[in-house]
């Protein structure tokens, strides 16, 4: 595969699970700045920033995903991952040639035959079981795409949540479909290196991302390092189950689950919406101009859209999510996660009101370099009807270039707060005052009745520009570069900790603000030999519940 064939399909650079599923046949050397999600587990941290907003697809009539009449249907029992309603049902199918016509019927790519498991395209269903035994898996969620519009064709790969006990998987599961009884589609190679990675939608403890490429991989190309997949699944209505290899007595085993019906139309693929969802009034606008990622959710139809858009990479320039979500109840929260895909790591947090407000909510400079990002869902309520979310770069403030927080390197770490509420409104003003967001801290001292300067209003302490006072900059330093301690006189969290009895003369407390640039050396040695008054610089003070209680000098 030539390095132009690399940028023109992004996935097949991308996903390492999707990439044998896409021309030009398996990609052994993957690019982790096009967000792979196969190094490692996503190791979560425990950050919050109030009310992110989000994003989708790329292309309506790419990312859509579609939900199929199946005869799972006509049956009493329940179909994953909701209910149907009778306009589901009522909806005709989409027509198109059976799926056994394009696939190459007894054929098994290579890593599925050196499984020695027997599977094969055209298989029966009924054949498609369980061999691992005291493993179970479930499928749960929407079906959702992910893809790039980044130039060339923006061919998406299909995921959903998984649940799979017994044991620790090694490699992700995959989605296994079928239709009219027969196996047409045995899901991605995910032997390559990639390792399970936890669902951008309908996750939540011990769930597993399943996958499959756009391209069947029963129907073979050849091509010049071996087969190749570039034919889709025709239009039409078909069983979905999640299939996962764990590795059993020396060898591997199969873990199957039940099926799921999925509809593929001329919009993508679907699940059923069933029971949750409903009616909308929010519409989702076009991208805004250098997005960078947008992921859309849609119940408000019978078959659930759903999917995720890669536009750009991420850079040194701060961030902002705007989105907005709509839910049967408007008090329903949508939390949020901005993820570095190629080791799982969450850059920062969010929650979106399901009010059908859109909402603005700066997030700084994130710490990801230049990647790829993914939006994850992390818990979507039941009544939730539509929601997108978009993460773009900070709108430009005519201000900016003289706001003193530019250009510094320090970004939030939670160790700095010994309390969770304390530290979710640290991080919130940390974000603030590196998108030198004046409006945003303002909103946030007048809401919590914060304590400024002396004689000084709370628009005149967060006037902009700031190059002489450099209260931007100190804010930043404060809170991302010292660490806060629990003031043993008052129970709230103060920074610098070095301003608290307790650290009063503990030498990393006051080497800290050196080190954040608070104090130069000179004054930190003259403040700290000064028994009266010791550490005299400015201070923040947060309460336990999360209050902003001050910005201010020591008392």
């Amino acid at each position: 595969m030539s390095h132009d064939d690399l940028n023109n399909d992004f996935l097949s650079g991308a996903l390492r699970g999707a990439a044998d599923a896409m021309p030009g046949g398996e990609v052994d050397d993957l690019n982790v700045s096009f967000g792979v999600v196969r190094d490692r587990v996503r190791r979560r941290r425990a950050v919050k920033v109030g009310g992110l907003a989000g994003a989708s697809l790329a292309v309506a009539g790419v990312l859509a995903f579609g939900v199929t009449q199946s005869p799972v249907w006509n049956t009493t029992e329940p179909v994953l991952p909701g209910d149907p309603s009778t306009s589901a049902s009522a909806d005709p199918a989409p027509t198109g040639p059976p799926a056994t016509s394009v696939i190459t019927d007894g054929y098994a790519p290579q890593w599925i035959a050196d499984l020695g498991l027997g599977l094969e395209c055209g298989m029966p269903v009924e054949d498609l079981t369980t061999t691992a035994d005291g493993w179970t898996a479930a499928a749960g969620g929407d079906l959702y795409g992910r893809t790039s519009d980044q130039g060339g064709d923006a061919v998406p790969s299909r995921h959903m949540a998984a649940t799979v006990e017994g044991g620790a998987l090694d490699v992700p599961p995959v989605l296994v479909w079928s239709q009219d009884g027969q196996v047409v589609d045995l899901g991605s190679n995910v032997f390559g290196g990639s390792t399970p990675a936890e669902p951008l939608l309908g996750g939540g403890d011990g769930t597993v991302q399943a996958e499959s490429g756009a391209y069947t991989t029963c129907a073979p190309s050849q091509g010049d390092a071996g087969d190749e997949y570039q034919t889709p699944l025709p239009q039409g209505d078909y069983e979905v189950r999640v299939v996962a290899f764990p590795q059993v007595d020396g060898g591997w085993g199969a873990v199957v689950s039940d099926p799921v019906a999925v509809r593929l139309d001329a919009d993508g693929a679907h699940t059923p919406t069933g029971t949750r969802g409903g009616a909308a009034t929010i519409e989702i606008p076009g991208p805004a101009d250098g997005e960078i990622t947008r992921f859309e959710l849609d119940r408000t139809t019978a078959w659930a859209t759903a999917g995720q858009t890669w536009r750009g990479y991420s850079s040194d320039a701060p961030m902002q999510v705007v989105g907005a979500c709509e839910s049967s109840d408007p008090q329903d929260v949508l939390p949020l996660e901005v993820v570095l895909p190629s080791t799982g790591d969450v850059l920062v947090t969010a929650q979106l009101t399901c009010d059908g407000e859109e909402t603005t909510e700066p997030l700084g400079v994130l710490s990801g370099g230049e990647n790829a990002l993914d939006l994850r869902l992390v818990d979507v309520s039941d009544g939730t009807a539509r929601a997108w979310v978009s993460l773009q770069p900070a709108a430009s403030d005519d201000s900016a270039g003289a706001c003193s927080a530019e250009g510094t390197d320090l970004r939030w770490d939670p160790a700095r707060s010994p309390g969770a509420a304390a530290g979710a409104t640290a991080e919130a003003l940390v974000n603030a005052a590196l998108a030198c967001d004046s409006a945003q801290l303002v909103e946030r001292a007048n809401q919590d009745g914060t304590e400024v300067m002396f004689g000084e209003t709370v628009d005149q302490m967060f006037a902009l520009p700031d190059t002489d006072t450099q209260r931007y900059r100190t804010l930043v330093a404060l809170l991302a570069g010292t660490t806060g301690a629990v003031d043993s006189d008052t129970g709230d969290v103060r920074w610098p900790r070095v301003a608290t009895p307790e650290f009063r003369d503990d030498d990393a407390a006051w080497q800290e603000v050196v080190d954040a640039g608070l104090l130069t050396q000179e004054d930190a040695d003259a403040q700290r030999a000064d028994d009266v008054f010791g550490y005299t610089g400015m201070t923040i003070a947060i309460g336990a519940d999360g209050t902003w209680l001050y910005y201010t000098p020591t008392d």
